[in-house]
């Protein structure tokens, strides 16, 4: 088997090996997914703009049509050298899933295929296949946190030659962590500003660092489905204004969902008192007030409901990425409409 734990991925960046052929990254923070798999493009050393060494593929259309993925592992470079095989946006599908079990199970003569998954469970065949291949390798990507976090804000003060004092830092982490190509950006931008001064100071990041934290985005996800209509806009706007990527946002909200829809199991079929099922879920206990008002509106008909529309939603939105920002915000919208008609109606 050959995986890494979380903490184990930089180090294993920083002096990879390539006697792994295929290199499958995954988690919900699909920024860090991105950004890792880029390092890991840059040192494996193939110009990513050189049509002749290094090619670009989707999932859904390697799902299409798998041949196109061992027809590009196996090509020679034209003008020799190393070639490079990147496949973006995988999901559950079951082609590319038996293809990565197959690749990855041999040694491919200076190829290298990264592949950029979202959060995979442990069981998911794509994962589990990557786990179990001779000359593969998984890596997991999660959200940025502690030392990850001041690792990446110290790169970017070095490279622009500042200085930060505590009170800066400890402000500016509270604004990140959502996603680290949103917040990697921000710290830049941060950086850019204070240019031509010494030490960032607490005032910079006040006046121009935006809000990618974890926390800006639970504020959004609990407003949306406690049904909060008019305060909603002003924290989409917030987040995507801040560079937080839509599909986090779909991801986040069809988590919470599916949680309630098992939590929401109990009240109805099991008569479990609605705290006491939220007390089981242990929220913090700023989130605790709206998920008790969601768990008391949404009714098992109502949340499997609004499952079925979220996934077409993001369906939808992967299919025309132009379209995603506008996709993302009518769901929501609709969420916490539909979440305020229900508590009017007493969860009917």
């Amino acid at each position: 088997m050959a995986q890494k734990k979380a903490g184990e991925v930089e180090a294993f960046l920083n002096r990879p090996d390539f006697a792994y052929s295929l290199v499958l990254f995954y988690g919900p923070d699909t920024g860090l997914v991105a950004e890792r798999s880029a390092k890991l493009a840059k040192a494996f050393g193939v110009d990513p703009g050189d049509p002749f060494s290094a090619v670009v593929l989707s999932g859904d259309e390697i799902e299409k049509d798998i041949g196109r993925l061992y027809d590009e592992a196996k090509t020679l470079s034209l003008l020799g050298g190393r070639r490079l095989v990147r496949v973006r946006g995988a999901g559950a599908g079951k082609a590319l899933a038996d293809a990565a079990g197959e690749l990855g199970g041999e040694r491919l003569t200076d190829t290298l295929i990264i592949v950029e998954a979202g959060d995979l469970k442990k069981n998911a065949a794509l994962r589990a296949n990557a786990e179990r291949g001779r000359h593969a390798m998984a890596l997991p990507c999660y959200q940025d946190e502690g030392r990850a976090l001041d690792q990446m804000i110290d790169e970017e003060l070095t490279a622009a030659g500042l200085g930060m004092d505590r009170d800066a830092r400890d402000a500016l982490k509270a604004r990140l962590g959502a996603d680290r190509i949103a917040s990697r950006g921000e710290v830049q931008k941060l950086c850019l500003y204070a240019l031509g001064t010494p030490t960032v100071t607490e005032a910079d990041v006040a006046a121009i660092v935006g809000d990618v934290s974890a926390d800006a985005l639970d504020e959004a996800i609990d407003a949306a489905v406690s049904g909060e209509v008019k305060r909603l806009p002003h924290l989409i706007d917030r987040l995507t204004t801040a560079g937080a990527p839509t599909f986090q946002l779909h991801q986040a909200l069809l988590r919470y969902f599916q949680q309630l829809l098992a939590l929401r199991e109990g009240v109805e079929r099991r008569g479990e008192p609605v705290a006491r099922a939220v007390e089981r879920r242990r929220p913090h206990f700023r989130r605790r007030p709206a998920m008790e008002a969601a768990l008391s509106a949404w009714t098992l008909a109502a949340l499997d409901a609004r499952l079925q529309a979220i996934e077409a939603d993001i369906l939808m939105s992967r299919k025309d990425s132009g379209l995603a920002l506008t996709i993302t915000h009518r769901t929501l919208m609709d969420t916490a409409v539909e979440a305020a008609r229900l508590r009017a109606r007493g969860g009917a």
